[in-house]
């Protein structure tokens, strides 16, 4: 099994704050985490995010058909640059297997300069 990448994963480096380079995250439940490993890594492999954090064990409490449902989730979070943001929001609807996904965008703040070339190189299509 690879070593994770922690440090640029999480966001860890020294390097200050540079204005106007953001990092876009997405924030998508699935049903299993089977679908989560699965749409994170076609995600990865098509260089439209470059992490993709898996979190299991997620209650969700949700109206759904007019009553309030409750189930095991899990969720993803993607992070990706502002260029392929729209396509990844795309890839995601197209492939998700729920009928109505939610797939959250969050337009990060500033991040530190080594993160965020980090997160550019990554989603540079080859």
């Amino acid at each position: 099994m690879p070593s994770p990448l922690p440090s640029r994963c999480a966001n860890m480096s020294n390097e200050p704050a540079t204005p106007g380079r953001v990092v876009v995250e997405y924030h998508v439940t699935f049903g299993n985490g089977d679908d989560a490993r699965t749409m994170a890594r076609a995600v990865l492999e098509a260089r439209l995010a470059a992490c993709a954090n898996i979190f299991e064990g997620v209650r969700s409490l949700y109206w759904w058909q007019g009553e309030i449902a409750e189930e095991n989730e899990v969720s993803v979070l993607f992070k990706t640059s502002t260029a392929r943001a729209e396509a990844l929001a795309t890839f995601i609807a197209e492939r998700h297997p729920y009928d109505t996904p939610a797939i959250i965008r969050h337009d990060g703040g500033s991040v530190d300069a080594a993160f965020a070339r980090w997160i550019e190189e990554e989603t540079t299509p080859s």
